[in-house]
């Protein structure tokens, strides 16, 4: 009967809803349970994304709690939470039924279970939005049918906050099982009105771990739950809107620490935290233009200029660049060589990525030599194949002028003096005339394995060398135990120099340390250590 009682005032509600716009959720009870609680292996969920940081399910629960509770007060409505509190002495926080209790004794209209989700294994990727719903077994149909379109509201505007990958929603007992095995969540099982079970995000997903540390990061999960239940019970959105985002470390792919957001013209400065999200949050803005300033220390200012429309919900992703300038950190040949093998490559290695087409277009060599330029190790070195080869006992300067950039747009330190602005110079010589290349500068003379460049390298490293006839050649890379870790050459070769790449980007079980590489051509065969560092 309480039950049936608690449905009619409902529609009631929703009836009188529907009759006039609301402007608000007065009149509205809700019940919000941050889910688990205590911060114990027990009745928690625990996740270490990196050394020395902990999240807790519970904690993260229970500052979104907070965040709703506010939201839904400031617009009227009352609440009441089901813990008030992350710590409880002796395992004492409240069972899942004294939590529904709660919600029946307060007669609210609406429940609602906060948590995230977890896949029980290694999860490299899952990270979607779901909603369960309490089901009526015997007709495997909604206990409430209003929860239906309630959770869908819920699922649709978390998923767009927390940017995860899809949202779905299911009704509990299928869910868990079904027959013979399924069962209502026991939090939802008492309920004597509608209720709904949010599992935002995935909370051992660890990117989503680490902007789950970030409160600004849980605020924006809150504002979904707000914007579900203002398009459940009809009140329209504030006109005010959102701009967030993830920054990124140009060099290393990850999120930055400590980062540094500045909103013109309201001049509000954001500060990141140390969790490894990178994320900021600029929230209740008023429609129009803004200027989002990226000026975290040692990278170069950005400033992007984003619209915000009514109710907008903005992302601004940035990839942030050093500021640093650029230095040579490395060369082949090395500086006052005179004796540099007329048919090698010559390397250049940057201090961080670099403009290509800026360092290509600053390049030059004395007296003038042609040939082919080749980027690896992610924009950082510079591999410059002459073509035909340098002559010999022969002068030569290279100079990679002040106009070569990093992808930040930082010009070249090229002298390493701390001040940006300076051309980098090489002056080297070439090696007499020998026989090792025949008089057309084409054919080799001899069999011949040369040393890696870079070495030490990581990721890549060039290996070059030369045979004199056409022949079946392999060339293989071993480790210190002698176990082959790579084939890089296996077939007929001309007579030629040649120049192959080893990249163990993609060979995620090789560690740092000392490999052996060897180059055989029938009863030739010849060996050479290098060595990796990760």
């Amino acid at each position: 009967m309480k039950r049936l009682i608690n449905s009619v005032l409902l529609i009631l509600i929703m009836f009188s809803i529907s009759s006039a716009q609301k402007t608000d959720l007065s009149g509205l009870k809700f019940c919000i349970d941050p889910g688990h609680g205590g911060n114990n292996a027990a009745n928690d969920r625990h996740v270490v994304p990196d050394p020395g940081i902990d999240f807790w399910e519970s904690e993260s629960n229970f500052q979104k709690a907070l965040l709703l509770k506010q939201m839904i007060e400031e617009k009227g409505g009352w609440v009441v939470l089901t813990r008030n509190t992350n710590y409880y002495p002796d395992d004492n926080e409240p069972s899942l039924s004294t939590r529904a209790a709660i919600a029946n004794a307060n007669t609210v209209h609406w429940f609602n279970s906060i948590h995230s989700n977890a896949t029980g294994g290694t999860n490299s990727g899952t990270n979607y939005t779901l909603m369960l719903i309490k089901e009526d077994i015997p007709t495997r149909q909604p206990a409430f049918p209003e929860a239906l379109t309630m959770a869908d509201k819920l699922g649709k505007h978390i998923k767009a906050n927390n940017r995860t990958s899809t949202y779905y929603v299911r009704l509990d007992y299928t869910f868990y099982g079904g027959p013979g095995v399924g069962f209502n969540l026991g939090v939802l099982r008492p309920l004597l009105m509608p209720g709904t079970l949010s599992e935002g995000s995935f909370h051992d997903f660890y990117p989503e771990t680490r902007r789950l540390m970030n409160n600004q990061y849980r605020k924006m999960e809150a504002y979904g739950l707000l914007r579900g239940y203002l398009e459940y019970f009809g009140v329209p959105f504030d006109s005010m809107g959102f701009i967030a985002g993830v920054q990124t470390d140009s060099e290393t792919g990850k999120p930055k620490n400590l980062s540094k957001v500045r909103l013109l013209p309201a001049n509000t400065l954001y500060s990141g935290d140390s969790f490894n999200n990178g994320y900021y949050l600029f929230d209740r803005l008023s429609p129009g233009l803004h200027k989002v300033v990226f000026e975290t220390p040692d990278y170069g200012k950005d400033t992007v200029n984003q619209t915000v429309a009514v109710s907008g919900l903005h992302f601004l992703d940035r990839t942030l660049y050093i500021a640093i300038p650029p230095t040579i950190t490395s060369s082949q040949p090395l500086p006052g060589d005179t004796a540099f093998k007329v048919n090698n490559l010559i390397g250049v290695r940057f201090s961080r990525p670099m403009d290509t087409v800026s360092v290509r277009l600053a390049f030059s060599m004395s007296p003038f030599t042609s040939g082919n330029f080749t980027w690896t190790a992610g924009s950082t070195m510079l591999l410059f194949t002459p073509n035909p080869v340098l002559l010999y006992n022969t002068n030569y300067t290279l100079t990679i002028a002040a106009t070569a950039k990093s992808l930040g747009g930082v010009p070249i330190d090229g002298n390493n003096d701390g001040i940006p602005g300076d051309p980098f110079i090489l002056n080297f010589k070439t090696e007499s005339h020998t026989t090792n290349i025949s008089e057309t500068g084409n054919v080799p003379h001899k069999f011949e394995l040369k040393q890696n460049f870079p070495n030490p390298f990581n990721p890549s490293t060039t290996i070059k060398f030369q045979i004199p006839k056409t022949s079946y050649v392999t060339l293989k890379v071993y480790d210190i135990l002698g176990r082959e870790v790579a084939t890089l050459v296996n077939e007929v070769k001309e007579a030629c120099n040649y120049l192959v790449t080893f990249d163990v980007s993609a060979l995620a079980k090789l560690t740092s340390g000392v490999y052996y590489y060897r180059l055989t051509l029938g009863i030739f065969s010849e060996m050479k250590k290098m060595s990796l560092l990760k």
